[in-house]
């Protein structure tokens, strides 16, 4: 009986929801910024892989430059993959991991660009209990981890040389969608290597997919074909349907965040010290949009929302604070990378607030700037006030505490 270790899988790269969006320019981006980082890609390419029965997709960098580990690679260069998600029309998660004694999974969320959550996690500093952020990623898709090592196995994928990323997006898009005739395999100036299926997949499996890229039907992410094409017609009404489904969704899309700004600002809880005013609004710290109004440096203007008219006069020129919980420690970044208990435990002093022992630490949160963190058991709150600042005890307290 063999008792062979399993292998160590070492993989990273950027998950998305297969939709209309340019696969060279995203090989491009990474390149560009490899090339920045004077790195060779000569000899290297961007693979895009979908998943067999929904529109998932997993893109990857394959070559000698990842010098044999996937995970280190895609850990180190979280910011060329992260400018490269302004490619992609919708949030896309940017992932790393590696299996085997030294294990350590990273995921960033991200969107045009813009980072809205990041968990780096090691064996050390993974709390007892808590899943690894890429294997509860897969459990959401209703994917294996080996499956993602593998970048889907079984569904159509394409190649890009990072040296010379050039080719036709349209052709490349239809072979992800699962139409390799349409894309007419057979006549490529280009060169790309394209492997698929000869049939189209089958629609996605039936249910909720929490976190994961939102399913839409294959057909939808097929372009319209040249005039002139066999198939233009059909292709034509494909892209009119689809251009329908994305108005749709946009407006459901401002819908809920309308719904949402207004429940944030509904009971508005906030306080005055003698720096200014800090308000705890209750939305998460991910939520960027809703967060920016009420942190300001000199107030003037209107007012943000849910605050009275009766307290102009006495905020007017001075600065807007917020304060919100935050579940995890990785939403924060500290030394520019995300937050780990390691880490925190480390470097966060300690400080008594309104007769309270916490400690504090001073981080960064994405999109938001500068502020402080401070911790009392496993409750965190974040703070847009630095050190040497005020602090408002009972409104600090009170989150803490809250369940």
């Amino acid at each position: 009986m063999s008792t062979q270790a399993p292998p160590i899988l070492s993989h990273g790269g950027i998950i998305f929801q297969l939709d209309m969006f340019r696969p060279t320019s995203l090989a491009a981006v990474l390149a560009e910024g490899l090339i920045s980082k004077a790195r060779n890609i000569l000899t290297s390419s961007l693979e895009i892989a979908r998943h067999p029965t929904a529109p998932i997709a997993v893109a990857r960098i394959v070559g000698p430059i990842l010098d044999d580990d996937a995970a280190e690679f895609w850990r180190d260069n979280t910011d060329i993959a992260i400018y490269a998600s302004q490619v992609l029309p919708r949030q896309a998660f940017i992932y790393y991991a590696r299996s085997g004694p030294q294990r350590r999974e990273g995921l960033m969320v991200v969107q045009r660009g813009q980072v809205a959550m990041a968990n780096d996690a090691t064996i050390d500093s993974l709390p007892a209990g808590q899943p690894w952020p890429v294997e509860r990623l897969c459990e959401q898709m209703r994917v294996t981890l080996e499956d993602l090592a593998e970048a889907f196995p079984g569904g159509p994928r394409v190649t890009i040389s990072l040296g010379e990323p050039q080719g036709d997006d349209q052709r490349l898009l239809l072979v992800l969608a699962g139409q390799p005739d349409e894309a007419d395999l057979g006549d490529d100036p280009q060169g790309e290597e394209h492997v698929g299926p000869a049939e189209p997949a089958p629609p996605p499996p039936a249910g909720p997919r929490a976190s994961a890229p939102q399913q839409a039907r294959p057909a939808a992410a097929r372009p319209a074909a040249p005039a002139g094409r066999p198939g233009a017609t059909a292709a034509s009404a494909a892209f009119e349907e689809d251009a329908k489904r994305r108005a749709t969704e946009r407006a459901a899309e401002v819908e809920a965040q309308r719904a949402r700004a207004a429940e944030v600002t509904t009971h508005l809880a906030y306080t005055f010290d003698e720096r200014g005013l800090v308000v705890a609004p209750s939305a998460e710290l991910g939520e960027a949009d809703l967060l920016a109004p009420y942190h300001q440096p000199s107030f003037h203007g209107n007012l943000p929302d849910g605050l009275p008219e009766r307290i102009r006069g006495q905020l007017e020129g001075k600065p807007i604070d917020f304060a919100v919980r935050v579940e995890f420690l990785s939403e924060v970044f500290a030394n520019g990378k995300p937050l780990n208990r390691a880490d925190f435990d480390a470097n966060a002093t300690d400080l008594e607030l309104g007769g309270r022992a916490l400690r504090v630490l001073d981080v960064f949160a994405p999109r938001l700037g500068a502020g402080r963190l401070l911790r009392a058991g496993a409750a965190n709150v974040y703070i847009t006030r630095r050190a040497g600042e005020p602090l408002p005890a009972e409104l600090i307290l009170q989150l803490l505490d809250r369940g």
